[in-house]
């Protein structure tokens, strides 16, 4: 199943506790090596900065038939730039060994979060090769979520939390998701254009456009959102909430259960252009990602996975 295998690790991940989860990593694959008839040959790459998971991904990637990210949504997407820069018939497999804080990816597909059970679920190859959609937004690709405003100001101020306090977990997304509904609740002003359709004028608090299910440590913004079906999930919270309004809609986003609330609107795509007046918060799978104008497309079946489940 693994055949030629890269594992690109983050050792930093999980306030350095992937290094040891790499350790076991290796066990694991020497243990499913024996079983195969064929050699395997395995290669660990440790990333030491930003970008580098891409630049290794980018340049080792095509001489090995599955790349292994050992780390957390932030390294995943880092492997799968490199990646979505060379051709299709040149991508390796990909594979995931979960040891980050959020995760959201690996919720998606399945993969269990605790390392440990993660391994299992490898070494007992119980797992399919499915061919997932990505998203793409000015020149950067992202397998889960772009969103803009509020949420994305939650998302981000949730990261700089987990750095400062060593926590992790739904709680200081809820912690910082409550900050700013009730000290941060701006109004902000964007013209946003799906498909052919005419452009909208929209005045929002948050705008979220999924292909993944999974945001912020589990929620569910969009909950029909599917990496399979070349579709893009969009979800714009318009004014005027109250403060605890809005930390209701939160908490029921938890479960995907806000859906049919008045000041929220749900759309699906394959293309979108959002200008906005000025810079406002803005991450692409979790890291910030700045600018007044993107251009976002939907490029159907461009990566193969390993996962425990049809990501549907």
């Amino acid at each position: 199943m693994f055949g030629r295998t890269l594992v690109i690790v983050n050792p930093a991940a999980r306030s350095g506790k992937a290094a040891e989860v790499a350790a076991h990593a290796a066990l694991v694959f020497d243990r499913i090596q024996k079983r195969q008839s064929q050699p395997m040959r395995l290669t660990f790459r440790y990333t030491v900065g930003p970008k580098d998971a891409t630049q290794i991904a980018q340049h080792e990637g095509p001489y090995y038939d599955t790349v292994v990210a050992l780390g957390g949504d932030g390294l995943i997407n880092e492997v799968a730039n490199g990646l979505m820069s060379l051709p299709i018939n040149k991508r390796p497999t990909i594979a995931l060994i979960p040891c980050g804080n959020g995760d959201d990816f690996a919720r998606t597909i399945g993969m269990s979060r605790k390392p440990n059970e993660s391994l299992k679920q490898i070494e007992s190859l119980a797992l399919t090769p499915i061919t997932i959609d990505v998203g793409r937004a000015n020149d950067i690709w992202f397998l889960e979520t772009l969103s803009f405003g509020l949420d994305a100001a939650i998302a981000l101020g949730t990261t700089d939390l987990r750095k400062k306090t060593k926590r992790t977990g739904t709680s200081l997304y809820l912690q910082c998701g409550i900050d700013q509904l009730v000290n941060h609740r701006e109004i902000r002003q964007a013209t946003l254009t799906l498909d052919d359709d005419k452009p909208q004028q929209l005045g929002f608090y948050l705008l979220a456009i999924q292909n993944g299910i999974s945001y912020g440590g589990g929620f569910k913004i969009c909950p029909k959102a599917s990496l399979t079906d070349g579709l893009l999930d969009i979800c714009f919270a318009t004014p005027t909430l109250s403060a605890s309004e809005a930390i209701r809609l939160l908490l029921r986003a938890k479960n995907g259960n806000h859906t049919k609330h008045p000041n929220l609107t749900f759309s699906k795509a394959r293309r979108a252009h959002l200008t906005l007046p000025s810079e406002i918060p803005t991450q692409i799978d979790g890291e910030e990602f700045l600018s007044t104008e993107y251009d976002i497309a939907l490029h159907p079946k461009q990566l193969t996975i390993l996962a425990p489940n049809c990501c549907k």
